[in-house]
């Protein structure tokens, strides 16, 4: 995602915020499910058994994504899985971040 579709998101989010005729409820889920879109890196946990394994996890909901080992690049583990979108809660992961 670019910076952007980031500038965008926050922009939109910025604006259905400040809406007067709009139902409170409805706002909040408005807001949280744009601000899922924003990518966010991944909680990195060293394997203890393996140094060159890192278990991912989602920064939003804490769910385990996968591993990553550190000889290959993030963005390979993210573009071979198709795991860049939380499957729990739906949050952009952050591919271009290295252990």
């Amino acid at each position: 995602m670019t910076s952007q579709e980031i500038d965008r998101i926050q922009c939109a989010i910025r604006h259905i915020q400040t809406a007067v005729d709009v139902d409170p409820w409805a706002m909040e889920i408005a807001v949280n499910a744009m601000k899922r879109q924003i990518p966010e890196k991944p909680t990195i946990k060293q394997d203890r058994y393996n140094e060159n394994l890192y278990a991912l996890y989602c920064p939003t909901c804490g769910s385990y994504i996968g591993m990553y080992n550190k000889r290959l690049k993030m963005s390979d583990f993210f573009n071979d899985s198709n795991r860049n979108i939380c499957n729990r809660c739906g949050r952009a992961i952050d591919c271009e971040v290295e252990a």
